[in-house]
């Protein structure tokens, strides 16, 4: 009578890892920092998800393993440019190059929304991006490394109503403060050719051209790959000339991410 009572304290056993193995792999997807941040995010537009959708919002909060958007994404963000008045446009059809400290070459291009991202399935077999990266924007070098995040708006913000409140320094327009480097900002009228993708631009708008495209051989020896779709990696090469350096430029803080419009 003994063994079927071992046995069954065995299973007992067994079964009780496996409770707490469960919950511990919850408590690690859902981690309260990113909950925290998901939580605190704007409502989801009023189209739904699409590649247009939360412009400016840290992407990969969601699109990852965390809360399990799709596309995933390994890095994503807005880029935007300003009016006279200070007001902030996303601008479509610019490159945005990215190059990984393997050497690995990307770029993506941004959709009507100002958003780019790469997603995972763009590594092409690589199990990640070798980090940090060294990234350029319409043909303007970011002054600093990304070391981490993947989210560009976690660095890149623009003003909320709670920051203006808590910090008088913060420019509303741009959204630059202490804890900010702003959003990107680039000038549409100076974007060289070779970083435009997609249609020519319609002369009658203040946009940068349009959705996807292929993607010129450039820098880096990046291959063509194709029409893109907005917002989507357009070329991507493993050779080692990409982007450094760094400038701002008209309007606002060059950086790697948006904010919330």
């Amino acid at each position: 009578m003994r063994a079927p009572t071992r046995i069954a304290s065995s299973v007992a056993r067994v079964a009780g890892f496996l409770v707490a193995l469960a919950a511990l792999l919850v408590a690690c997807r859902y981690d309260p920092v990113i909950d925290q941040k998901v939580r605190k995010n704007p409502p989801e537009d009023p189209g739904g998800p699409s590649p247009e959708h939360r412009a400016g919002q840290a992407c990969v909060d969601c699109h990852s393993t965390y809360e399990g958007a799709e596309p995933a994404l390994a890095i994503g963000g807005t880029v935007y440019s300003q009016t006279a008045k200070g007001y902030l446009n996303g601008v479509e059809g610019v490159f945005v190059t990215i190059q990984d400290s393997a050497g690995a070459t990307y770029k993506a291009c941004t959709n009507k929304a100002g958003n780019f991202y790469i997603t995972k399935a763009d590594l092409q077999g690589i199990d990640d991006l070798a980090f940090p990266l060294v990234v350029n924007v319409a043909g303007v070098k970011m002054a600093s490394l990304i070391g981490r995040e993947r989210s560009c708006a976690g660095c890149h913000k623009l003003a909320s109503i709670e920051r203006i409140d808590i910090d008088p320094y913060l420019d509303p327009a741009t959204g630059r403060a202490r804890d900010s480097a702003g959003a990107i900002i680039i000038d549409p009228e100076f974007v060289p050719s070779l970083e435009r993708c997609g249609p020519p631009p319609d002369p009658t708008t203040s946009g940068a051209g349009g959705q996807g495209g292929a993607a010129p051989a450039g820098a880096g020896g990046a291959t063509p790959t194709g029409a893109g779709g907005a917002g989507s990696v357009a070329s991507s090469s493993t050779t080692g000339a990409g982007g450094g350096g760094g400038s701002t430029s008209s309007g606002g803080g060059m950086g790697a991410g948006g904010g919330t419009p």
